[in-house]
């Protein structure tokens, strides 16, 4: 019985084979034979899954790309890295048929995911190879759901299926080859056919003696005149008296040399007139340097030689007008650089007169509460009474501070200063600043916020208060009878045309606005709100840089800044400043009274240079009072003079804008050759300049902003040498 049943096998086996042989050789769908292959070996196995995997050109991969019994969506798409470990790289590294009769028991490689998703359990795959076995194609498999031990007739019938297989794949993709030459050998004949009827220049051939022998029917047609009047020696009929005589010597000298041939000469055409055309010709040699042939081309050149011909003429006139104007444009140079010159001048003058009125102002009364308190200081001194010198010494700072923020509102207005922009909540600056608001804008305002946005936004607090208080007291002023004024803090969603309108990115954005019942702008003046000194202040109540200031800290902040008003109706002043996802970071609260200042902690050695003599004495004298070991200088040159002479400098403390050749960033790399842990602490009273932004690069280095309190540098000290111990 058991021979009966393996003679009935190899009948099964026998008769598959014949039936896929005729496919193989009737078919020329590749497709199709490969998955009635499948479909067939399946059946002659007795399992139900059976795949062909498609080798990538580098055998780095394998498509399933045919295949019976699989899931929907994985046959022609499921793509395989041939790993090491894979079923299919111990396949090529073997370079043989693959027997794995129990997935329990091999360990040779690892079976693929899919197929244990199918049940499989045991599979026999062979290599279907190329003629010249230089490449595989693929894989073909047969993939069992039960264990088996697949016998030796069943490995040489899927290797005698593999060689049908192989011829079929072959013949399938030689057939596939010839008609894509085919078909790209009759786009090129289309493509030349195409391409000599669209070009402009007709050709024409001549013997080696130069005998016109054929020429393209578009020159018939131009000519009207038969093949027999155009070829051999009549076509010089058709040349116009004046050029043939000409055309034939240079004709004749490029026959006897084999030079090419360029001529431009007027033909006859079907209307009897003459038209130009360039004719030009090329000589095909053989392998004894001996002219076979001549090609040539005809182009109808009279378009040209007519625009040649009018811009001759038009040149003439041109140069003649070109003189006429030069001599205009020589007498009227002087007037118009005069002209531009006042101007110039005149538009410098209205700026500084502008500028002068409402910033000398400002000074002088931040000067003179300066003046004053230190008056009233020394007064107190001395009569002995020190109980209010407290109260002196904040009168003084505050008018330091007015004048370092009026300072930093020119900057602003310019786009020039330095911003140090912060994760900070907008409703928490204004809730802080309200008190000062309200004392600011007088009892005569009241004062109303409505701060709904908690949200979080990225700019400079310090810029922040400067904008809102200016807005509070431009409020005020248009208010001179009084009237509300209203702040407040929304979250905005801007997007589409609403962002085109307001010139933002779509986005999430915070808007501060600020609200008056004052007397509002007219058209006029709200299209000029922005431009820097523009006021209508009388002159010296205002410099017009507060709402150009805002305008531009708000789009250095990455947002943008809008105006609505109308006269009698009041005005709102809005802010747009992009939402930031980062938490706002914890405001710090300064106490009240005497600040302690951190002192020295190993008795570390400054040298500190800087040519204002106030400035320098002040700070050495509380840096010595705190413990350091100060070494002063007014220049560079008598900074690296006492550098010299120590053995240790710990800190170099330089102004960035030293008198002499060597500024303080110079003078800083001088230093560290000699002292190479040398920190340095630079102190300006610039805002910005590419020095500064040289400066802020260096990461062994921090900048300090003039006007600054003891207190702050102190702790900028402090926390650079703490850097260098670290």
């Amino acid at each position: 019985m058991v021979g009966a049943d393996n003679e009935q096998v190899l009948l099964r086996q026998r008769k598959v084979m014949a039936e896929f042989g005729e496919l193989a050789l009737r078919s020329q769908d590749l497709d199709e034979i490969l998955t009635e292959a499948c479909r067939l070996v399946s059946g002659a196995l007795g399992t139900h899954l059976a795949k062909f995997l498609e080798f990538s050109e580098d055998r780095k991969a394998v498509l399933l790309r045919n295949g019976v019994g699989w899931k929907p969506g994985l046959v022609g798409h499921l793509s395989l890295s041939v790993d090491e470990g894979t079923p299919e790289w111990y396949s090529l590294l073997k370079n043989a048929s693959v027997v794995s009769p129990d997935i329990s028991t091999e360990d040779r490689f690892c079976y693929r995911r899919f197929l244990i998703d199918h049940g499989g359990k045991a599979f026999i795959n062979v290599l279907v190879k190329s003629r010249d076995e230089a490449m595989p194609y693929g894989i073909f498999e047969v993939d069992s759901t039960e264990p088996r031990d697949f016998s030796d007739s069943d490995v040489d019938f899927l290797r005698s299926y593999a060689n049908l297989l192989a011829g079929a794949i072959s013949r399938c993709r030689a057939t596939d080859a010839l008609e894509e030459s085919e078909r790209q050998l009759r786009e090129s004949e289309r493509h030349l056919r195409r391409s000599v009827e669209l070009n402009p220049q007709l050709p024409w051939t001549a013997d080696p003696e130069g005998r016109v022998i054929s020429v393209d029917a578009r020159w018939l047609a131009i000519a009207g005149a038969n093949r027999d009047k155009c070829t051999g020696h009549e076509w010089k009929n058709l040349v116009h008296p004046d050029d043939i005589v000409q055309m034939m010597a240079v004709w004749e000298r490029s026959v006897a040399t084999l030079e090419p041939y360029d001529f431009q000469a007027r033909f006859l055409n079907a209307a009897g007139e003459y038209i130009w055309f360039r004719t030009r010709a090329f000589s095909s040699l053989n392998e004894h340097g001996l002219c076979e042939q001549w090609y040539g081309t005809l182009e109808d050149i009279s378009d040209r030689i007519q625009l040649e011909d009018a811009l001759r003429e038009w040149n003439g006139e041109l140069e003649a007008r070109i003189q006429d104007r030069t001599r205009q444009f020589e007498k009227s140079q002087g007037e118009h650089a005069a002209a531009e010159e006042r101007l110039r001048q005149s538009q410098k003058m209205e700026a500084v007169g502008q500028l002068t009125g409402g910033i000398a102002h400002d000074f002088n009364n931040m000067l003179a509460s300066v003046a004053t308190s230190l008056e009233l200081m020394q007064r107190r001194i001395d009569a002995g009474k020190f109980e209010k010198l407290s109260h002196y010494v904040t009168l003084a700072m505050t008018s330091v501070k007015r004048a370092a923020a009026l300072t930093h509102r020119l900057l602003a207005f310019s786009r020039q200063q330095t911003l140090d922009p912060k994760p900070v909540q907008a409703s928490q600056i204004i809730a802080g600043m309200e008190d000062l608001i309200r004392r600011t804008v007088g009892p005569s305002t009241i004062v109303e916020t409505k701060l709904r946005a908690n949200d979080t936004i990225l700019c400079d607090p310090n810029q922040f208060e400067n904008a809102l208080l200016n807005l509070a007291i431009n409020a005020r002023d248009a208010m001179p009878a009084g009237g509300s004024l209203n702040i407040e803090t929304r979250r905005h969603s801007i997007q589409g045309d609403v962002a085109t309108e307001r010139d933002l990115p779509p986005g999430e954005y915070i808007g501060v606005s600020v609200t008056d019942t004052g007397i509002g702008m007219t058209p006029e003046v709200l299209a000029r709100a922005f431009d820097p000194f523009f006021t209508t202040k009388k002159s010296g109540e205002g410099t017009g840089l507060g709402l150009s200031m805002i305008y531009g800290f708000t789009q250095q902040s990455g947002g943008q800044a809008r105006i609505h008003s109308q006269p009698g109706m009041g005005t709102t002043v809005t802010l747009y400043f992009r939402w930031h996802e980062q938490e706002a970071l914890q405001s710090e609260i300064q106490a009240t009274g005497t600040v302690r200042l951190p002192g020295a902690a190993n008795n570390e050695t400054i040298l500190f240079v800087d040519d204002e003599v106030t400035v320098r004495q002040v700070a050495c004298e509380v840096l010595r009072e705190l413990g350091y070991r100060v070494v002063e200088a007014v220049d560079s040159k008598s900074a690296l003079s006492q550098s010299q002479k120590l053995e240790n400098v710990d800190l170099l403390i330089a102004d960035i804008g030293l008198p002499g050749h060597i500024n303080g960033i110079g003078l800083a790399e001088m230093v560290q050759k000699s002292h190479p842990k040398l920190k340095v602490l630079f102190i300006t009273g610039f805002a910005s300049s590419p020095i500064l932004e040289q400066a802020n690069q260096r990461p062994d280095a921090e900048l300090l902003a003039k006007p600054f309190t003891l207190e702050e540098l102190t702790i900028e000290i402090r926390n650079l040498l703490d850097r260098q111990n670290d």
